[in-house]
């Protein structure tokens, strides 16, 4: 499953964010990771769920974050959902490349059970046709 949380910048995705996966993480047997550009909501989080800051990391293009997504779920088979919060290179992107970076999270989680919630700093009267589905 992959969800989308789309909204201006300042509109609250980021809360709606961290309390769903402060959720997810009470409901989950598996484990819950979030990816943020930095650490400032860190502490917002329930301490059971692993955090990333994926700005520590060069991620320049959806290609390379699609890597490192399947770097982060190599290393633990018990990965149940994976929260993507602030990410530039996403709302950044071209609608085609936005459109192939879907269909690879959705092939992740056809392959290894995944779910992702992904915030987008778009207007939601903008977002491409492809993506209404996922919101």
């Amino acid at each position: 499953m992959v969800k989308f949380i789309v909204g201006e910048k300042g509109t609250g995705k980021t809360k709606v964010m961290i309390d769903m996966a402060n959720e997810a993480s009470k409901a989950s047997k598996g484990h819950v990771v979030y990816i943020d550009r930095d650490n400032n909501h860190m502490y917002d989080l329930d301490r059971s769920l692993r955090f990333i800051n994926a700005g520590e990391f060069q991620i320049e293009n959806l290609k390379a974050f699609y890597g490192f997504l399947c770097g982060v779920i190599s290393q633990n088979f018990d990965i149940e959902k994976v929260f993507i919060d602030g990410q530039r290179v996403i709302s950044n992107a071209e609608e085609d490349c936005l459109q192939g970076f879907v269909k690879n999270m959705e092939k992740l989680y056809k392959d290894f059970g995944v779910s992702f919630v992904v915030s987008l700093s778009r207007n939601p009267d903008n977002v491409p046709e492809f993506l209404k589905a996922y919101l």
